[in-house]
């Protein structure tokens, strides 16, 4: 039995477009592979940022950072996860309907993420989940999802913990920016310069996907005619096949 660490980061988590949660798994060799190439790639940087790129001033020179860090981590087997769903979905079918302290869209993609890990990649590996920390009122909703999450799938055997923190303590948090920044600007537009210059993140293949409008409606429905409870609507979430299209 191995122990593998999950590291996840989140974007579009203020009501545009969609919530992504995404990040890599790997184990402490492939990690430290994936160090030894990230960090002198960076060059000048401490870590990648997408959001503080100056994307419209050095276009060309983003775009070759990018295309030299995307490769990196499936260079050495990590595996990349995604979990996202539509602002527009969550508004029109569960806003108002469902606890949002408990199902929000950030709250729902990060659970679904954990439960994809467990699922699809951990086998009988122990896993350690680090989520990029956040203050001010995204630290308190993050801290809300740990007790909830813990509570909710802690009993599992290959739990080993579920934690933040700062993206400032470690360049293992910067693949999951990119995944999340990227997967999120091609649901926009695939054919932006931030997607296309992005691409060789999304790599071969991956792990998770959309939640559908179909069936968040489904859970919905069950949660106001009392057939599920909230736990029940997460677990079935996380449970139910993903859509499978390009990420």
């Amino acid at each position: 039995m191995a122990l593998l660490t999950s590291y996840f980061d989140e974007s579009g988590v203020h009501e545009t477009g969609p919530c992504v949660v995404a990040g890599f798994v790997g184990n402490d060799a492939q990690w430290g592979a994936m160090i030894a190439d990230w960090i002198p790639a960076l060059k000048q940087r401490k870590n990648l940022h997408m959001r503080k790129l100056r994307w419209n001033q050095k276009p060309d020179k983003i775009a070759s950072l990018l295309s030299t860090l995307g490769p990196i981590p499936h260079k050495y087997n990590l595996r990349p996860v995604v979990s996202a769903i539509k602002w527009s979905d969550f508004n029109a079918i569960a806003r108002g309907k469902v606890d949002s302290q408990f199902a929000n869209p950030y709250i729902m993609c990060a659970y679904c993420a954990i439960s994809v890990v467990l699922l699809e990649v951990a086998a009988d590996d122990e896993v350690y989940f680090l989520f990029d920390r956040q203050e001010g009122t995204r630290k308190e909703t993050m801290d809300r999802m740990r007790d909830i999450i813990f509570e909710w799938i802690g009993v599992d055997r290959r739990v080993r913990g579920i934690d933040f923190m700062s993206r400032e303590n470690t360049v293992c948090l910067d693949p999951a920016d990119y995944l999340a920044y990227i997967v999120r600007e091609r649901s926009l537009d695939m054919s932006s310069f931030k997607s296309q210059a992005g691409a060789s993140i999304i790599g071969p293949g991956g792990n998770g996907g959309w939640i559908s409008a179909q069936q968040l409606q489904i859970l919905t429905d069950s949660w106001i005619n009392g057939k599920r409870t909230i736990r029940e609507m997460i677990n079935e979430l996380s449970t139910n096949p993903y859509f499978r299209g390009p990420l």
